[in-house]
């Protein structure tokens, strides 16, 4: 899910519409940018063969300047650009090659992105409205030649403005979700982010928690209004921190099980400490070295997080800390410091103790990102006040992104993985065996 254009065959798709007219298709770029360090710009690392932007005259190794007369000043700004341009639209890319410093306008108008194509299941490709007047993308599968009311699966998403759709078949995420579509018997909904994919609104970069959260209430609305969802077979299934939140969408709604994979469920902060010591491990540095520099990121995180700084803020008050900090002024991961700030507020241990219905946790032997520990605590206080409610499903050698490892630290690489095909099996049979009951 981290590229920007796929070569796949164009499916046949229902397209319907919820109250608004079809959303524009995004695009395939036909190129890939890398921004460069310290200046304004990006490279231009590849270019699709016989693409609209070969036969424009881009080349490989081309500096992009400026996207649309947006200049590339940072990956966010390059992202955002490329995001607001759908199908139907022209790209203006303001170029200087071969260290010539005369720039060139080079303008196209790019492919529309290829949809999923699927055997076992039909899909639709629908629009939604939150109650920000944001118009989103939602895509729904569902069993080829069944009929009636079917078991039901919202999935809620991780925390980067990735896509939601699964056309890159060497991606492991994608390949989870698609065995979850397709091996499930359930009619599965997945939302795209305001910003992201077709999706309309305000840039996934800036979008906040609560906004992201509203429309998966959206959706749940949605579900309730077809006739062919069981509205009391439902699952929430959420990954990575989409998993930490699922008891927040579920919250007020009928909900039959929740799965949550690959999750965190402490405070932000406490993950972020444990995160930095475990990167740093693994980076090559000795626990004496970690130990050394812990201090100054738990001092550097509390200011973030708790006193609801910006990173910005946080090294203008405290200078010595520039070094610590690997992102961007004002976002981490793609996403606003306003997000983790909402994040952080949150009490998950309190949100799940609310749920009284069966929970599946799916955690990785080898997750480095969110913790195996973290799902052993949850199991625990789960079955503690709900008693046999919670069942621990450890993907042995897996890491955060359905992969399998011989070690840790290839997992930290990802180097030699594989696609952790056993443990998602094993996560839909518990789902067809909860929607069987």
């Amino acid at each position: 899910m981290k590229y920007l254009f796929f070569i796949l065959m164009v499916a046949t798709v229902a397209i319907t519409t919820y109250g608004q007219p079809e959303l524009k298709r995004k695009v395939r770029p036909g190129f890939t940018l890398q921004k460069l360090s310290n200046v304004p710009g990006a490279a231009v690392t590849s270019v699709e063969s016989s693409s609209p932007a070969e036969k424009s005259g881009l080349v490989k190794g081309d500096i992009v300047l400026a996207i649309n007369d947006g200049l590339i000043t940072d990956d966010y700004a390059m992202q955002k650009l490329l995001q607001t341009v759908k199908a139907g639209d022209k790209i203006k890319l303001k170029i200087k090659r071969n260290s010539n410093f005369v720039s060139q306008v080079i303008i196209f108008e790019p492919l529309p992105a290829p949809l999923e194509t699927f055997s076992q299941v039909t899909l639709e490709s629908i629009t939604l409205a939150n109650d920000y007047g944001d118009w989103l993308r939602a895509f729904v599968t569902k069993p080829k030649n069944v009929r009636g009311k079917l078991p039901t699966i919202l999935f809620v998403s991780w925390l980067s403005c990735s896509t939601i759709e699964t056309t890159d078949l060497s991606d492991t995420w994608s390949l989870m979700l698609r065995d979850v579509m397709e091996k499930t018997g359930a009619l599965v909904l997945r939302l795209e982010k305001p910003g992201v994919g077709d999706s309309e609104g305000i840039p996934c970069s800036e979008c906040d928690l609560d906004r992201e959260m509203n429309g998966y209430q959206v959706a749940l609305r949605y579900l309730k209004s077809r006739s062919d969802v069981d509205t009391t077979n439902l699952i929430i299934f959420g990954g990575s921190i989409g998993g930490t939140l699922g008891p927040l969408v579920g919250k007020n709604h009928h909900v039959k099980a929740y799965v949550t994979g690959v999750s965190v469920y402490k405070t932000w902060l406490e993950h972020m400490i444990e995160l930095e010591r475990r990167r740093l491990f693994l980076s090559g540095k000795s626990h004496a070295e970690t130990t050394d520099l812990m201090p100054g990121y738990i001092d550097f995180h509390s200011e973030y997080l708790v006193r609801g700084k910006t990173p910005e803020e946080v090294i203008k008050d405290k200078p010595e800390w520039r070094g610590l900090w690997y992102d961007d002024n004002a976002h981490q991961y793609g996403r606003p410091a306003s997000f983790y700030h909402q994040v952080q507020q949150q009490n998950f241990f309190r949100n799940w103790q609310a749920v009284n219905v069966p929970v599946l946790i799916v955690a990785g032997e080898y997750d480095w990102i969110m913790s195996l520990e973290d799902g052993q605590l949850l199991q625990n206080m789960i079955n503690s006040k709900h008693k046999g409610n919670a069942t621990l499903l450890i993907g042995a050698g897996m890491n955060h992104h359905w992969s399998k490892f011989n070690t840790p630290l290839e997992a930290f690489n990802e180097e030699n993985g594989t696609y952790a095909s056993e443990t998602v099996a094993s996560m839909i049979a518990w789902m067809k065996q909860v929607f069987a009951k």
